[in-house]
């Protein structure tokens, strides 16, 4: 029988990243403090020290070392702190898919290389929130991971199937199942009740010209996934690079100069920051 996209977000749904929900509470709060933050996240000491570890790692380059949690709200900013954690929570929710299945060490550096590079194109072009689109380029393709984790045999053939033929993941997955990873990844943060904006990214990161109200931002995050497989930076499983949509080389203009910077700093920041989140 068929498996349906319900009943396979159906047990991640259920296991919603309260701890956000807590510090999103309090960023919305004006009354509340830098400290009442802290005392959140101290709630985890295994989340509160791999904070500092992100905070201190060359993806910020801060010249001194940042020891508190306070200090980290202070200088990164709640709204960006509380992304971060977001971000932790869910690489944490993510362990023991099969090694032979998906590398998750090549899967992260993937995502997070995605993520720095959509930052850094975001800060090219002006207009959007770079660290908004560090976090939708690190949890684009969450769907797979649910993919893996709920029908590892399904996702088993898919990927078989990808490697053997070229064809993208998204397309046979839709052949094969009715619907794609970035649908599950979009059900997921809808059921968790995340940004819509965020939403919208992940549903349409693969056809970007679906997207209405976040098309730009869509297309950071294509133009950003596409690079990095470019550079060989981790892999999702797809079979090569992705081909991109004319309008997301009009949408998202940067120059070779930038694309060659882009790519070093990539190649540059993503190890260390793939160890510090897992």
């Amino acid at each position: 029988m068929a498996i349906r996209i319900n009943d396979l977000v159906g047990t991640w749904a259920a296991s919603p990243p309260i701890l956000y929900y807590q510090l999103r509470e309090k960023v919305d709060d004006p009354s509340s403090s830098f400290q009442d933050l802290a005392d959140i996240v101290s709630t985890d000491p295994a989340l509160s020290a791999r904070l500092l570890k992100i905070v201190n790692s060359a993806f910020y380059g801060f010249p001194e070392k940042v020891e508190t949690l306070t200090h980290a709200l202070n200088i990164v900013g709640t709204d960006q702190l509380t992304d971060l954690a977001l971000a932790a929570i869910v690489t944490s929710k993510f362990e023991g898919i099969p090694r032979d299945l998906i590398n998750m060490e090549t899967f992260w550096m993937h995502s997070i290389g995605c993520g720095i590079a959509a930052r850094k194109i975001s800060e090219y072009i002006g207009g959007l929130e770079p660290d908004k689109m560090y976090l939708a380029g690190m949890l684009h393709d969450i769907g797979s991971l649910i993919l893996f984790k709920e029908s590892s045999e399904d996702a088993r053939k898919i990927l078989q199937r990808c490697r053997d033929t070229g064809e993208h993941l998204f397309e046979v997955e839709k052949e094969l199942l009715g619907f794609d990873h970035a649908e599950v990844g979009a059900l997921l943060l809808t059921e968790w009740k995340l940004p819509q904006r965020l939403v919208e990214i992940v549903k349409n990161h693969h056809q970007p010209t679906q997207s209405d109200e976040y098309l730009e931002d869509t297309c950071v995050i294509a133009r950003a996934d596409a690079l990095v497989y470019d550079l060989n930076v981790g892999s999702s499983g797809e079979p090569g690079v992705p081909e991109l949509d004319p309008v997301v080389l009009e949408m998202v203009h940067i120059t070779d100069q930038e694309v060659s910077s882009l790519k070093d700093e990539v190649a540059e920041m993503v190890d260390g920051t793939v160890r510090m989140f897992i």
